[in-house]
């Protein structure tokens, strides 16, 4: 009887996890058999007012989203963050180590961004910049343990820096570990 009791938790258990992952992607293309897993994008920072004007006064936006990917074919095997920000201002970034990734134990990690210009936003009136990164495997089980505190974004002119509340550093831990999950590299079995 206790084996069923707990045969029967377990199964809950493991229901309960997979119901709380968002998997919006899981493909396999059909020329080149890339698989690509993705989730619902996270709303990270604060709220803030665009420069969209209602008589109501300003429309306000999630400072940026985060979107978690993994992609896996013959030659690539990779993890991916792409981090979508609303900039006020014309902000280029180019290509390097422009991103920067604060966890909870105070470890930084530096990576890399592909170059941008954004683009403009007829809804927000403002420019949106899509960061999309390559996150290391080491890296990837960091944040399965460790909360992301904030990201940085190293502009040509400026930093901005996004600080995550409670409730996404959760949301964010919980994707890396869903997508590793899905892609059968967490958790790590010996």
């Amino acid at each position: 009887m206790k084996t069923i009791i707990c045969s029967f938790v377990l199964l809950l258990s493991a229901l309960s996890t997979n119901a709380q992952c968002k998997i919006v992607l899981d493909e396999i293309d059909e020329f080149d058999s890339l698989r690509t897993i993705a989730i619902e994008p996270i709303q990270i920072g604060a709220i803030i007012p665009s420069q969209f004007e209602t008589e109501d006064g300003p429309t306000f936006i999630p400072e940026g989203k985060l979107l978690v990917a993994y992609s896996q074919n013959d030659s690539i095997n990779s993890f991916f963050l792409t981090f979508v920000v609303a900039e006020y201002n014309y902000q280029p970034i180019d290509k390097g180590f422009n991103v920067l990734l604060l966890l909870e134990n105070e470890d930084v990690d530096a990576l890399y961004n592909v170059p941008d210009r954004g683009e403009f936003d007829k809804g927000t009136n403002m420019r949106i910049y899509q960061h999309t990164t390559v996150l290391p495997l080491d890296y990837f089980y960091q944040l399965t343990r460790f909360n992301l505190d904030k990201v940085r974004i190293n502009y040509k002119n400026q930093r901005k820096t996004i600080t995550l509340s409670d409730e996404q550093k959760k949301a964010v831990q919980e994707a890396v570990r869903c997508i590793g999950e899905k892609a059968g590299l967490y958790p790590v079995k010996p």
